[in-house]
């Protein structure tokens, strides 16, 4: 799932998941980017809005597990 303000709400997402039988919820880490596509992208091609919209997964993935008892959260790259 990658979380943007316009995204389902993390806590009502991890509560579904957990409800659903899911074992973990993930989140990427791309919420710092430069923001300048010629630094980001050398051959000028212009990234996708939800890359600007990211959110912190440190942050978004805690409220997750606040939220829940048993589903299991990470992050795809960050250890």
């Amino acid at each position: 799932m990658f979380h943007t303000d316009y995204s389902m709400p993390i806590v009502a997402l991890a509560q579904a998941c957990e409800a659903r039988g899911f074992e973990s919820l993930w989140a990427p880490e791309h919420s710092h980017i430069p923001a300048d596509p010629q630094i980001a992208v050398p051959r000028r091609r212009r990234r996708a809005e939800m890359y600007y919209d990211a959110m912190d997964p440190f942050v978004i993935l805690t409220a997750a597990a606040a939220a829940t008892t048993t589903l299991k959260i990470g992050t795809g790259v960050c250890w």
